[in-house]
């Protein structure tokens, strides 16, 4: 598959959010369409990883990072599918995007 640019997304709202219905379906479509997806959860967006379908967009190929300190605070296990950050990674996935999306 030939990827056709990368797509940040940045999600701080806990999964009751309107806004994670949005990151799933928006997600889903660049994956379909070829585009690289990397997602940055901090804050209650950490709580993300209790949810089955950030799981599932993983093994469809989005790459999923948290907050590791966001995490700790919040006493949220680590999850197999998501790769343990910081505010590093949340720079280098803006700096790397060709698109960035950011739902607080």
């Amino acid at each position: 598959m030939n990827i056709k640019g990368k797509l940040g997304i940045l999600l701080t709202t806990s999964p009751d959010s309107g806004n994670t219905h949005t990151v799933v379906r928006l997600t889903e479509a660049a994956l379909s369409a070829g585009v690289a997806v990397e997602m940055f959860l901090m804050c209650d967006g950490v709580y993300h990883l209790r949810e089955p379908r950030l799981a599932e967009l993983s093994a469809k190929g989005a790459k999923v990072v948290v907050c590791a300190h966001n995490a700790i605070e919040r006493k949220v296990e680590r999850g197999d599918f998501v790769h343990w950050g910081s505010q590093h990674d949340l720079a280098m996935l803006i700096n790397e995007s060709d698109r960035f999306l950011s739902f607080n």
